[in-house]
């Protein structure tokens, strides 16, 4: 195998590489982004909570106000396709229903 045909494996390999380090950075700062979504946008996005559209715009408002640090890793895009994927993760709990007798 040549180098030529090398690149794509070496491309996939170092995006797939980039992609770890991306969830890994937004891991750590899951708990800020919990609470600045709770916060800041959590009585909207409840009501939005299964709209992808308004949860995108409100994940974009999150990542705005992420550590600089974060955003030089992982992407907006790549984001707000975690937040989507995790989005219950965000929501608090459900309140348990009582059972009736």
């Amino acid at each position: 195998m040549d180098w030529k045909q090398k690149l794509p494996s070496t491309k996939d390999a170092g995006e797939k590489a980039s992609d770890r380090a991306a969830d890994a950075a937004i891991e750590q700062y899951w708990p800020k982004v919990q609470q600045l979504f709770l916060e800041k946008v959590g009585p909207v996005a409840l009501a939005a909570a299964k709209n992808d559209q308004a949860m995108t715009s409100l994940f974009k408002t999150v990542y705005s106000v992420l550590p600089f640090p974060v955003r030089m890793v992982v992407k907006e895009d790549v984001f707000t396709t975690f937040c989507l994927n995790h989005r219950t993760k965000l929501l608090p709990p459900s309140e348990p229903t009582e059972s009736a007798s």
